[in-house]
């Protein structure tokens, strides 16, 4: 932790003694690689984010293209407070304020999907916004540490195209076409596509194949109305390894340690994913007048995936060898799922103050039909055994015992309503939501029911403290349904809350080249399920609580030259448990510091122009790989960067990740599942634009 604590003093220091040159009048601020966004599509309404009581960073696509980032876990990184990856390769992971938010990833202001899906492809947005801390009060039910909203890539009303191919580590490869063009007056189209392939590390592994096409559509209607279209098809084919014991990889064995390239599966019988997915949605936008605004997002999505003798590890005996016990588990699935948000903004004045009111009403439609293959989990004749350090395999897989089909139906509906006033130079927002829950499922032949209601309310306020520098303080809740959970009467569970008091600073210096955003925060979890000793049952006796500071910036230090840094201390621990021997424990896969820096200089003139260069460093302290604490994972550091020239319409870039090849691993869910990080890898790409 203290290698981590000095590392970030000295990279904070040397950012604030460069300052000073941001002055320059002949810096083009167009180029900052991160936008410095004077707005973001998740606030729902069209507040400038300086004036928004909340810390909401925005990383844009140039970024994701400069830093070679196809996966969010990779993206995430560059914000301060959020904790990327988890201990299953393939899926988004990710924790914001000390709690995992992985399941509220929001595509254009709706819920990305609620399936078990493989991960969002970022070549197909135009920004990420991260939104920390409780959202519930405009978007409904949602992890209390915040969200992630993807902002897809729209029609643009010129004529590109954009063209580019790539290979690297572990045989990777990648195309895309990123195009668009004006059909007739008023109506442009664009057509993003990829086709990759993502090697692995893992022994065995053939890594994730995919193909992704998104066409859109924009119909200027007439001055005050606009239509787009968005449309996406995804398909994914899989294999990857497991997580690996800690055993072996964090701490030692006694029989040695295991490579973090072990594949704990059966070579080509074992561990693949099949899946496609598509949606069809559209954005209606209309202005009545100077006053009243509408808008309307639609989507439909769809989803089909198979699972195909997954071996998960059930547990592990090291009394003669360290031996791992697998089993296997199918998994077919389809869901589909409908959402629509409906909102009518109203901007004017009364007097000396300016009014920004928004209110709408949202839904959400939710069907997942799934067939569950497994064995009989009490005999252990039918796991299959495995040396991870001599590993002999050949095992035949076994047969499944018992198949189950599941039926969930889930549906959401939310009214909100939100004011946000400004007289001089305060504003004041305030917020309230109610929204209706209700689950209808039948679970192994056994049918359930829940509706929950939920009233959400949020107030802050900013302060002008001068031009450039605003100072804020807010109040939110967050609430979730806690659906499949029962005591031991068999009740449901009632909603998991959050309450976060947040209070902060935001700058936007030296005509905007400098954005910063500080934070400081108290946030509550509360009414967490605590498993029984039996672990059918639950209590909601649990209570988590994550205390922090944040500091986001981007800025640009000099003509060509810019950088982003960002560092969070996050203290998250366990505060009410039925068992007393948890209290005081930290919460998972939470480092209590964490630092991100990135920086890009190009050359702008002369006979080198063209050529520029990319470093960055994300660093993390170690954090704790289960609950309760038995161990840790250790803090690592890593080191990225790219070299990019560009002649005429070619650019030429190679991508560096972990370039000191360190060892780590990127987060756990007990000492059974542990997901290591990869190593060093490098990706070379030509890009060709018009």
């Amino acid at each position: 932790m203290m290698r981590i604590r000095k590392f970030c003093a000295a990279l904070l220091m040397g950012t604030a003694l460069a300052g000073p040159t941001l002055a320059d009048d002949n810096v083009a601020v167009e180029t900052v690689i991160v936008t410095g966004a004077k707005t973001a599509s998740s606030s729902k309404a069209p507040i400038p984010l300086a004036e928004t009581p909340q810390n909401i960073q925005v990383l844009s696509s140039e970024l994701l293209l400069d830093q070679g980032d196809h996966l969010l876990d990779e993206a995430l990184r560059n914000v301060a407070g959020v904790m990327p990856g988890g201990y299953y390769t393939g899926f988004d992971y990710f924790r914001i304020r000390g709690f995992d938010a992985s399941g509220f990833i929001y595509l254009d202001g709706l819920l990305y999907d609620s399936g078990i899906s493989t991960n969002a492809e970022l070549f197909g947005l135009d920004q990420v916004e991260v939104v920390k801390g409780p959202a519930s009060s405009l978007y409904g039910q949602g992890a209390p540490g915040g969200l992630v909203n993807l902002v897809s890539k729209r029609p643009r009303d010129d004529s590109f195209v954009s063209a580019s191919a790539g290979y690297g580590s572990f045989d990777s490869f990648q195309f895309t076409l990123d195009g668009g063009t004006r059909l007739t007056d008023g109506v442009d189209a664009r057509l993003v596509g990829v086709a990759r392939r993502d090697g692995t590390f893992v022994d065995f592994v053939n890594g994730d194949t995919r193909l992704y096409f998104a066409p859109s559509l924009k119909w200027e209607i007439d001055e005050d109305t606009t239509l787009t279209l968005l449309t996406g098809v995804q398909n994914d084919h899989m294999s990857f390894g497991f997580p690996l014991p800690a055993e072996g990889t964090v701490f030692d064995s006694p029989y040695g340690r295991v490579p973090l390239s072990r594949f704990n599966g059966e070579p080509d019988r074992s561990n693949r994913l099949d899946e496609t997915r598509a949606r069809f949605g559209y954005e209606l936008r209309h202005r009545f007048d100077d006053v009243f605004s509408f808008s309307q997002n639609f989507r439909f999505g769809w989803a089909d995936t198979d699972w195909q003798k997954l071996l998960y590890p059930a547990f592990l005996d090291d009394s003669t060898a360290l031996i791992e016990a697998r089993y296997p588990f199918g998994l077919k699935a389809d869901w589909t799922n409908v959402n629509v948000d409906t909102s009518l903004a109203a901007e004017f004045s009364t007097g000396a103050v300016q009014h920004t009111l928004i209110a709408g009403v949202d839904y959400y439609d939710y069907d997942y039909d799934t067939h569950y293959s497994e064995i009989d989990y009490n005999d252990l004749s039918q796991y299959m055994y495995l040396d991870l350090i001599h590993p002999v395999y050949g095992t035949p897989v076994t047969p499944y015992s018992s198949f189950t089909h599941n039926i969930d139906h889930t549906t959401a509906l939310g009214l909100y309503v939100q004011e946000h006033a400004r007289i001089d130079r305060f504003t004041l927002t305030a917020g309230l939501r109610w929204d209706d829950a209700l689950d209808d499922a039948i679970y192994s032949n056994v049918p359930q029911k829940q509706e929950k209601y939920q009233l959400v309310p949020r107030v802050g306020a900013t302060f002008d403290v001068t031009p450039d520098v605003a100072a804020y303080g807010s109040y939110s809740q967050s609430f979730k349904p806690q659906l499949g959970y029962a005591n031991k009467a068999g009740n449901a569970l009632d909603p998991e809350t959050g309450q976060q008091w947040e209070a902060g600073l935001k700058a936007q210096l030296f005509d905007g080249r400098l954005n910063a955003t500080a934070a400081v925060y108290q946030l509550t979890r509360q009414h967490v399920a605590v498993a029984d000793s039996t672990g059918l049952f639950y209590f909601q006796t649990g209570e988590q609580r994550s205390r922090g500071f944040e500091l986001d910036s981007q800025m640009v230090i000099s003509k060509g030259w810019e950088l982003i840094a960002s560092y969070a201390h996050t203290e998250a621990e366990v505060t009410k448990d039925n068992d007393p021997a948890m209290l005081g424990d930290g919460s998972l896969n939470v480092p209590t510091e964490s630092f991100s820096f990135w920086t890009k200089y190009g050359i702008e003139d002369g006979m080198l122009r063209g050529l520029s260069f990319s470093a960055g460093v994300n660093a993390y302290s170690d954090q704790w790989g289960d609950l309760p604490n038995t161990f840790k994972l250790p803090g690592y550091v890593l080191v990225n960067g790219n070299v990019e020239y560009t002649w005429r319409n070619y650019t030429f870039l190679l991508n560096l990740k972990n370039i000191t090849n360190e060892r780590y691993f990127v987060g756990s869910y007990n000492d059974l599942y542990v997901n290591p990080g990869a190593p060093r890898s490098a990706l070379f790409s030509v890009t060709w634009k018009n």
